[in-house]
């Protein structure tokens, strides 16, 4: 089973798909049965599921602990992307992200974080990510 990751935004994002040996993220619009599922745990208006580079949403999990393994450097890719896509909306806006099992879109939260993109890096704590937890990365003042 895959993890779905989604975000959600106040601006509309645009949208590709996955291309082998060169995507290392992407946005989807969300079919009209996930948006039912996801739609009640966000509040900013566009919602889109989050691709990688493993043409699902697994590519976005990573271990700081491995930052310098050499056979995970393909690895920090897709999970470093979502950081910079992160850092740079995090100057207008507050985003929200949700990480689900693919399919289970009705399950509930567990766990409601706000983290400052600030202070996360993929070498000392990137944040997951994790089965049924929201974070809300708050906007940068």
């Amino acid at each position: 089973m895959c993890y779905s990751v989604y975000i959600g935004t106040t601006e509309k994002q645009e949208v590709g798909k996955f291309v082998p040996n060169e995507t290392d993220i992407y946005f989807e619009e969300l079919s009209e049965e996930k948006e039912k599922g996801i739609r009640p745990k966000f509040k900013n208006p566009f919602l889109y599921y989050v691709g990688s580079d493993t043409n699902c949403s697994c590519g976005l999990v990573f271990d700081s602990e491995e930052f310098d393994n050499p056979e995970e450097q393909d690895n920090k890719k897709s999970p470093t992307r979502l950081l910079e896509f992160i850092n740079k909306r995090t100057e207008k806006e507050d985003l929200e992200l949700y990480c689900c099992w693919d399919g289970q879109w009705d399950d509930p939260i567990k766990d409601r974080i706000e983290l400052d993109i600030r202070t996360i890096s993929l070498d000392k704590n990137y944040f997951g990510p994790v089965l049924n937890q929201f974070i809300v990365f708050k906007r940068k003042n």
